[in-house]
């Protein structure tokens, strides 16, 4: 019969799970930032189409039912390849501040109508969803603060 030594695979036991989570804290910290693993952002958009830092109008399908729709202006943040990744704007005051970023009316080119707010959860569409461009965000530090909050763990991908 064999015998387990209890007290004496407790250490090993701990080693191993330090190692784990050291291994998880590093792949972590070395992975590409700017989407989830597999998400690309650093294509250069197709001239003539949406730019990143754009607002265009766009029709955006519903997370819940991809088969409805709502047409809402949009900011562009990249292009994969296969289509553009942007973040819905709305007037809307958020409930959860963490969710979305404000923007004033004069830092868009041209001026929007009224102040507003980005999301910050990722959107992928194809070309044929961009209906005709708003114009673009005129600062570079509004940028930033947007993309430097993104919510990608609730992204929704329309292209697959």
């Amino acid at each position: 019969m064999i015998a387990i030594d209890f007290a004496g695979l407790l250490p090993v036991l701990a080693v191993l799970a330090l190692l784990g989570g050291l291994g998880y804290v590093l792949y972590r910290r070395t992975r590409p930032r700017g989407g989830p693993a597999g998400v690309r952002l650093d294509v250069p958009p197709p001239s003539g189409g949406p730019q990143i830092g754009e607002r265009w109008w766009v029709d955006v399908p519903h997370q819940d039912d991809p088969r409805a729709s709502k047409a809402r202006p949009c900011m562009v943040i990249g292009y994969s390849g296969k289509g553009y990744w942007v973040l819905k704007c709305t007037t809307q005051a958020p409930r959860e501040a963490h969710w979305r970023v404000p923007v004033p009316a004069d830092r868009w080119n041209p001026p929007a109508d009224k102040d507003g707010f980005v999301d910050l959860v990722p959107f992928h569409l194809p070309r044929a969803r961009f209906e005709r461009s708003l114009g673009r965000l005129g600062s570079a530090s509004t940028y930033r603060r947007i993309t430097t909050g993104l919510r990608w763990e609730r992204a929704a991908d329309f292209i697959g």
